[in-house]
Formats: structure tokens, C-alpha cells, sequence
């Protein structure tokens, strides 16, 4: 494992500094800024400005926010082992390489007006749609993240020669009838058209996914030209929005814009310039935002995967500007939308919007949990996590949309590891490429190479490449065990492996592989526990009578944290086995409607032909392990001639599946 540090490009930063970007700059922009928006930066923030630098020191990545700097692990102090996670991982890993950059970047060549000899490609790429371009910033973070994780040499590459071309490009700007710093794959007339009320698919979103990834390029893989381009492309956003009244901006804001307030924020974080933070100011949608910061659930009807990226913002302005309207609005969601609107395995939303509260078992289709919600819900709950590292239930949440969705997204049957766009709750669901944007689309298949580039095709590009980032977590006392998933970690002059096959297995193994030192190491005890968890160090019982009297124990029950503080040293070996046990979580509007889980896993009774769209009847007396690893269940479900096995959601692949059931 590669334990060096991300070089993150410090130097820049430095240079950034002596250039005297100051916080006075932000004065006079935040008159630009119309009413009913956030008030401005604190004085603890703009004190941590002081020191663009900072973002350079481990855990500084500026997505993971100001709490992140101090709780976040290096993706290069964490390694991927063996597991299920690996294996997407590396699936997705061949798919980033196998990409040709050239087919990748044909559009932007033509909205510059160069030529190209590179074939087109199809989906949401092809040469007419309006977001020709958006997979392109996702590849851009997703090499970063590839690279920051595994120090893959060929990543990094391919990821550079991206930015070196995008930043040619942009240099042409003028030349191509743009404004100075415009950067896209489509004409800058579409912004035109946002600004004069004419439809336009959601131009704003593209200009984030450039923005995140050219920021994950230069944070992660150490590409100073990135910023370069960058703040280039925000100084363009900045005169663009700010010829705009409030009221105009707000008009504007009515058409989707991704992270674009986010992705501005942690280019202020990165260099300290005010005008980013003041622009950003400008995306506040107050017609989704304000009811939230009052603690208002109406999000039924608003597209899902439009809104929650909002959200993410809220916690960056937050951190950034010190308003604690931005953190209402970010901590009601969260606790609204997994209190109200979450399915049993985590995700949100029926045909990409939000429905009513508390209505499941009446929103059940194959158009459930689109992909890129959970996405956007981990992003956010990471962030969150981070404020309060204690709270188990984040993680939880995490967990279960993990493991239940992300990792179930990817097509473990193909060398490129396709993402499908929902995972569907129906009765008889199936994994398959969206009827409802390809009507012809292949049953068998999650996504094609190069005829699909869905914004679920592109997220899954990160989303698999990053399993790695919130497995562990650090403070100033030690690290928190978040996740349950084979890896090795570096921290504090140990590096530690877990081994474990949960869910599989409910037993996870902590090694000291290497070093020594006097920490507290704590392991967390999901909500999910069936008892008290059994606790062994280097073969001994703790708490007990035997216990190693240089181990300081602190137990929690459900919900709380296994924290041991004593001197770690090479060859210590700490085993926990969390209980689990079979529950049943019943639908909040129809209780006769169930989902039946094991541990954090929620199972799929599975199917090699279409059961039909009726809720079958499970007799949930039935249901019986049948075997460990895997783990697989059987159950007596009525309309059926025979029992119906059960297995995680996430591992049915190609076959109907059935999540949700009737009881009698």
C-alpha cells in the first residue's frame, strides 16, 4: 500500500497567498448578492482563509469540507482488499482506461471549431443532446479518486492529458465567438436561452461536473493546470451570474444546476478568492431552500437527483460562511428524507421524484432509487458524519445504502462494470438499462461502452471508485471503524488491516500489521445488533477477568461505539462479532407490506423468469438460512409452487427480483 501523501499542488497555494487574494475582495461582491440569500463569511471562516495552504495537508481534500480536514483519510492511506468492493472497483477501473479520450472529447473539439477524426458516441453524449459533455467531468474525478486510491500511473496519465486538452481548448474561447474562460462540450448560446426563460436542459450542471472535476484533478492527482482551468471557468460563471438581478437569478435557478454552488465553495477553500464564495451565494434556491431551513417536508414532486445535490451545497456554504440557515436546511433534509422518503434500502424517489411522506408500499415500481440520489445522499450524509462523528445512525444509513444499492448498481458480470440507472422495488424488478430513455434498450444489459453515458453511468464512475473514502474515520484521539469492508489503513505510525466476510459473516478482524502507538481505536455498534456484541483481544475476552490490563474499554449498546484506548503494537488483533438476526421492516402507509432483512443486508426473493407485477404473500415464519457464504434464505411465498430463495438485493444480477411483500 502507497502511504505517501497526495501532493494536492501546495505550491500553488502558496503562490496563491503572496498574489494577496485577501478577504476584503468579498465586501464588495456580496453587494452583487440579492436579498433573502445567506449572510456572508464569519470571522472564523474568514480567518481559516488566511491560510489558503491548508487544504493541502492530509485530509484536506476541499469536498470533505472544514470538518473533513481533520476527520477525513487520505484515499492513499486506505487499500482496497479482496472483497466485492475490489472487484467493482477494478471492473470500473478497466472501464476509465478502456475510455478513448479522443471519442471523449469530440464534442468539445467541434464547439471549438476543430475538427475530428474520433467517431461520436450515443445516450445522453450524442451529438445533439444538450448535455453532451457532463460524462467527461465525472471521468475527470473519477480518474483522480482511481488514482489517489491506487496510484494507478495509468490514471493519472489519462486524466492529464483530459485536462491538458480542455485547458487548449478553453484558450480558444474568444476565437470560438465564447466569452473569455467559457468552457463545454455545447454553444454558450444554451445560457442565453436559460437567461431568457426558453427551455435548455440544465446547462449550470454541466459546468459543475467540469468544475468537480477538474478540482478532484488537481486536489487528488496533483494537476496544477486543473485549478488553472477552473477558476478560469468560475471567473466566467462570475461575470455570468452577476449581471443577473435576484429576481433573475432565481428564474434561472428554476432549471437544474447540479453542485454548481459546492464546486464553487471548494474552489474558495482552495484559494482563498472571495469572489468564488460570493458567486456561489448567487445559486441559493430559495423556492426549494426556504422551506427546508424552516423544517417544511415539500419535496413532493421535486426531481430528486435536482435537488439533493443542492443540499451537499448547503453544508459547504455552511462551513464556509458560518450561517447556520445553510446547516438547518442541509440537517431538515437529511432528516426528512430518511425519516420520510427513504425505501428499504436507502434510496429516494419514484420515477426521479420525491412522493408523498411515508408513502412506500403505494411507490413501487422498476423506476425506483435512481442511482445518482444515493449518490448525492452519501455525499451528504459523509458530510454530516463528519460534524458529528459520533452519531451511529449516519452510518448507518451509509451503510445500508452502500451496501444495498451502490454496490449492487454495477454489472458484476461485465469486464467494464456497467451502472444501471434504478434499482427497482416492483414486484418482479430487474437491473437493465432506463425503458423510459432507452424503450429499446437491451434487458440484459445494465449499459453499453459507448451508447449509454446516462448522468447514472457517469456517477457510478466515481461512485465505484471511491468505496474506500469513508470506511474509516480519524480524530485527534484516534480512528472510528465506520464500515465493515476488508481493507488496510495508515494512521498514526500503525497501519491496521480488517479482515472480515460480513455480511457474510458478522466477525471483522482488526490487525496491527506494522508500528506502534497509544490510541483509542473504536469500532461501531450498528442499531442492527440482534444482542451485545463479543469482543476478543489477541484471543482474550474483554471485558473479563483475563482482560489485557493495558486496555481501556468503553462499551455501547446498539447505537453506540466498542472504544479501546491502550498502546497498539505490531501483531494486536482485536474481533468483534456483531449479532445479527432476521427482522422485518414494514411499509409506514401500508403495514401488511414488509421487507425482510439480515443485519444491514435487505434480501431479494430472486427469480429466472417474470413472477408478475402482483406483491406475492410471504409466510415469514418460513424463511430459513439455507446457506453462509454467501448467504442465501428460503421462504414459502404463496402463488409460488415452490420455495423462493432469498439473497442480498445487491447481489441479484440478471434475474427478477422481488423486494418488498405481502403479509396475510
Amino acid at each position: 500500500m502507497d502511504v505517501t501523501e497526495a501532493s494536492g499542488g501546495l505550491s500553488r497555494r502558496q503562490a496563491l497567498t503572496a498574489l494577496g487574494v485577501g478577504v476584503g475582495a468579498l465586501v464588495a461582491e456580496q453587494a452583487l448578492v440579492g436579498d433573502g440569500i445567506p449572510a456572508g463569511v464569519t470571522a472564523q471562516a474568514s480567518a481559516l482563509q488566511a491560510n489558503p495552504g491548508a487544504a493541502g495537508v492530509p485530509g484536506g481534500y476541499a469536498p470533505d469540507g472544514t470538518a473533513g480536514r481533520r476527520a477525513a483519510l487520505p484515499l492513499n492511506h486506505v487499500e482496497l482488499l479482496d472483497s466485492p468492493f475490489k472487484d467493482n472497483q477494478a471492473r470500473n477501473t478497466s472501464y476509465l482506461l478502456f475510455l478513448d479520450p479522443e471519442r471523449m472529447l469530440r464534442s468539445f473539439r467541434l464547439n471549438y471549431g476543430q475538427s475530428s477524426t474520433a467517431q461520436p458516441i450515443g445516450g445522453w453524449e450524442r451529438p445533439a443532446s444538450q448535455i453532451r459533455g457532463h460524462t467527461t467531468g465525472h471521468l475527470m474525478s473519477a480518474l483522480a479518486l482511481t488514482y489517489a486510491n491506487t496510484r494507478d500511473g495509468a490514471v493519472r496519465t489519462r486524466g492529464r492529458y483530459l485536462v491538458s486538452q480542455l485547458a487548449a481548448l478553453q484558450a480558444r474561447a474568444t476565437d470560438a465567438g465564447f466569452h473569455h474562460g467559457y468552457l463545454s462540450a455545447f454553444p454558450e448560446v444554451y445560457f442565453d436561452w436559460l437567461e431568457q426563460g426558453k427551455p435548455v436542459w440544465s446547462p449550470y450542471y454541466m459546468i459543475h461536473k467540469y468544475l468537480a472535476g477538474l478540482i478532484d484533478q488537481y486536489q487528488l492527482a496533483g494537476d496544477d493546470q486543473a485549478l488553472d482551468v477552473a477558476m478560469k471557468l468560475a471567473d466566467w460563471v462570475q461575470w455570468r451570474t452577476s449581471r443577473l438581478t435576484y429576481a433573475h437569478m432565481q428564474m434561472v435557478l428554476g432549471t437544474e444546476f447540479g453542485g454548481m454552488p459546492e464546486a464553487l465553495a471548494n474552489l474558495y477553500t482552495i484559494t482563498g478568492a472571495e469572489r468564488y464564495l460570493a458567486t456561489a451565494q448567487r445559486f441559493y434556491h430559495a423556492q426549494v431552500l426556504d422551506p427546508l431551513a424552516d423544517g417544511e417536508d415539500a419535496l413532493a414532486g421535486l426531481q430528486a437527483n435536482v435537488t439533493t445535490p443542492k443540499i451537499v451545497a448547503c453544508v459547504r456554504m455552511w462551513e464556509e460562511t458560518g450561517s447556520a440557515k445553510y446547516h438547518d436546511i442541509a440537517q431538515n433534509f437529511w432528516d426528512i428524507v430518511t425519516g420520510h422518503h427513504v425505501y428499504v434500502i436507502g434510496g429516494v424517489g419514484n420515477y426521479e421524484h420525491f412522493q408523498q411522506p411515508d408513502v412506500v408500499a403505494a411507490q413501487l415500481s422498476n423506476f425506483t432509487c435512481e442511482n445518482c440520489v444515493s449518490y448525492n445522499m452519501l455525499k451528504l450524509t459523509r458530510l454530516l458524519h463528519f460534524h458529528q462523528p459520533r452519531r451511529v445512525d449516519l452510518i448507518d444509513y451509509y451503510e445500508r445504502t452502500l451496501f444495498n444499492q451502490m454496490l449492487g448498481e454495477q454489472d458484476p458480470t461485465s469486464p467494464h462494470g456497467f451502472n444501471c440507472y434504478y434499482t427497482g422495488l416492483s414486484a418482479g424488478a430487474f437491473k437493465r438499462e432506463p425503458l423510459n430513455y432507452f424503450p429499446g434498450g437491451n434487458p440484459d444489459i445494465y449499459a453499453t461502452d459507448w451508447d449509454t453515458f446516462t448522468c447514472d453511468t457517469a456517477s457510478g464512475l466515481e461512485t465505484q471508485a471511491k468505496f474506500a473514502d469513508t470506511i474509516y474515520t480519524r480524530d485527534a484521539d484516534g480512528i472510528y471503524v465506520n464500515l465493515f469492508i476488508p481493507s488496510a489503513v495508515r494512521t498514526r505510525g500503525l497501519v491496521l488491516r480488517q479482515a472480515t466476510g460480513f455480511p457474510d459473516d458478522s466477525v471483522t478482524r482488526l490487525s496491527v500489521v506494522s508500528g506502534a502507538a497509544t490510541m483509542t481505536l473504536r469500532v461501531r455498534v450498528p442499531n442492527w445488533v440482534a444482542g451485545p456484541p463479543l469482543i476478543r483481544l489477541n484471543g482474550l475476552a474483554i471485558p473479563g477477568p483475563d482482560s489485557p490490563a493495558a486496555a481501556s474499554l468503553s462499551t455501547a449498546p446498539p447505537g453506540g461505539w466498542i472504544a479501546i484506548r491502550r498502546w497498539w503494537r505490531t501483531g494486536d488483533v482485536l474481533e468483534v462479532t456483531l449479532p445479527m438476526r432476521l427482522a422485518f421492516e414494514r411499509t409506514p402507509d401500508r403495514p401488511s407490506v414488509l421487507a425482510a432483512i439480515y443485519g444491514p443486508v435487505v434480501l431479494s426473493g430472486v427469480y429466472a423468469t417474470d413472477p408478475g407485477d402482483l406483491t406475492p404473500v410471504l409466510d415469514t415464519a418460513s424463511v430459513r438460512r439455507t446457506a453462509a457464504q454467501p448467504m442465501a434464505f428460503e421462504a414459502a411465498a404463496k402463488s409460488h409452487r415452490k420455495p423462493v430463495r432469498l439473497i442480498p438485493v445487491a447481489r441479484a444480477a440478471h434475474e427478477y427480483y422481488t423486494v418488498y411483500w405481502q403479509t396475510a
